[in-house]
């Protein structure tokens, strides 16, 4: 047979399994489409899928066929990216009415072919950038007709003239796919994705099928509750664990546990949603009651406030005078706000002037019944206030809020041990989806790990500044200033106040 021969009976082959991949996205993935491993020769390889590649495509499918949510965990470098987007594409080419929402943190992650210099350095490492890769690789046979990239793969679109079907991509924010319609939207590695809550909140009118691949993120997100079912959405989840990847053997793993930190290596590796974090500040935390404790109108209410440049936080406290327990009764936490922003959230009526999210108009809601607190906090509020020439403190007291603070318990060795004690007491916090956010923050509050080959012997005695810091400096606050204003009042004191130190005692 020759050459000329051979090629001809290929070409055959190709045209005979291009008609069969119409009905079948596993023949379309294994015989045309191509994946790109920067780190292995020869870089260029035709996507052969593992077993747990095609499970994962048709329960994919059944998923976008019968129009529910669908929750991909996985560990590092599994292809379930690549993978995902091959099925979609498969759709796009075959299966009209396939209009696609591709989601993922930052823009350059979505779609960064137009030369950019961000985060994202290479093409491919975006999720357009991936598209265009396998596209480009397809047999012009296969591309629907009148097709090209110039005309029909533009900046986060990509078209196909003969069936109309369009994939689109944005980037995360709290307005996320509203406007539009799709039959699946992809949310990648959205447990890293800023404004995650309201971004799928926004979702649930565009689409009945979300599909949301990530490994386990760094601190609490929306993408741990759906895993988990804290918030009671019904969702499909489905775990890819290394020991499915044929190529990640006993050699690999021990690689990869030598070149990560212990946290990281649980996360990204293991799939641990609740990696143990060394040096934890407040493992107290642990002895806390979650549950149904509502607030009280009879009971006094306290407010603790952390005022951070890149942040604030504001709790809300209760005593429950038959356990002597502190609860919790809700949370509230934002960033890069002036601070007239949060008088809603005190009873005042909402500033036209500024823009409220839907997860802020259900808070000041929960709060808009509140008494009048009683308010603790940070003694730098006397500073000015970062909008404005005036103090935090005078802009607060306009509004009738009036920061109350025990100066002599300002250093963070003495916040400390007053919460230990408050927290070794027991408390109790009441089960909202905020409360949660907060319960996250305190149990991840660490400090930070000192290199191997570090120098210094001098202890490491302050947390990391993260986004656990403002609810964990607002609890703080609270400790060290709530038997100060109330226990005076009770004819019975808690037993957690008769174990702080004295020498943590205001002087």
């Amino acid at each position: 047979m020759t050459e000329a021969e051979e090629k001809e009976i290929l070409l055959a082959q190709y045209v005979l399994k291009s008609k069969l991949c119409k009905d079948d996205p596993l023949m379309f993935i294994d015989t045309f489409c191509y994946t790109f491993n920067p780190k292995v020769e020869p870089y260029h390889l035709p996507f052969k899928l593992f077993p747990f590649q095609k499970a994962y495509v048709l329960q994919l499918k059944k998923a976008i066929d019968e129009g529910y949510d669908f929750f991909a965990e996985k560990c590092r470098e599994m292809g379930i990216t690549y993978t995902t987007l091959a099925t979609l594409l498969w759709y796009w080419l075959y299966v009209p009415g396939s209009n696609f929402l591709l989601g993922s943190r930052k823009e350059d992650y979505v779609d960064n072919r137009g030369g950019s210099k961000g985060d994202v350095s290479n093409k491919e490492e975006s999720l357009f950038g991936k598209l265009e890769y396998m596209i480009q690789r397809l047999p012009k046979f296969l591309l629907p007709k009148k097709f090209s990239v110039e005309k029909n793969m533009t900046f986060m679109s990509l078209t196909n003239p003969e069936n109309g079907n369009v994939i689109s991509g944005e980037s995360s924010n709290s307005n996320f796919s509203r406007g539009g319609r799709f039959k699946a939207i992809f949310l990648d590695e959205f447990a890293f994705w800023d404004n995650d809550t309201a971004s799928w909140g926004s979702t649930a009118d565009t689409t009945n099928c979300r599909i949301v691949v990530t490994t386990p993120g760094i601190k609490p997100s929306k993408a741990k509750r759906l895993r988990f079912g804290e918030d009671g959405e019904e969702i499909k989840v489905v775990s890819f664990d290394y020991t499915l990847d044929p190529r990640k053997t006993n050699d690999w793993l021990e690689k990869e546990r030598r070149r990560r930190s212990t946290e990281d290596f649980a996360r990204e590796i293991m799939i641990n949603w609740e990696a143990s974090i060394q040096g934890i500040v407040y493992p107290e935390i642990a002895l806390a009651s979650v549950g149904d404790y509502p607030y009280d109108p009879i009971l006094a209410l306290y407010c603790s406030w952390d005022f951070g440049l890149d942040g604030l936080a504001i709790n809300w406290w209760q005593y429950n005078p038959k356990n002597g327990k502190p609860r919790l009764i809700d949370s509230y936490f934002n960033s890069n706000k002036p601070i007239p922003f949060y008088f809603p959230f005190m009873g005042h009526p909402v500033d036209s002037t500024f823009e409220y999210s839907e997860e802020d108009i259900l808070a000041i809601n929960a709060f808009k019944n509140f008494k009048k607190a009683i308010h603790f906090g940070d003694p730098d509020v006397k500073k000015r206030s970062l909008h404005t020439a005036i103090s935090t403190r005078q802009i607060l007291n306009s509004k009738g809020i009036y920061i109350q603070t025990n100066t002599a318990a300002n250093e963070f060795e003495v916040r400390r041990e007053r919460t230990k004690v408050l927290l070794q007491g027991g408390i109790e916090v009441n089960q909202t989806k905020r409360n949660l956010f907060w319960l996250d923050c305190i149990k991840q509050a660490r400090y930070p790990q000192r290199d191997e080959n570090a120098q210094g012997t001098s202890p490491i005695n302050k947390p990391i500044h993260n986004f656990t810091s403002h609810h964990r400096t607002a609890l703080e606050y609270f400790a060290v200033n709530f038997d100060i204003q109330t226990v005076k009042s009770n004819a019975e004191v808690p037993d957690w106040v008769s174990k702080i130190p004295k020498w943590t005692q205001k002087r």
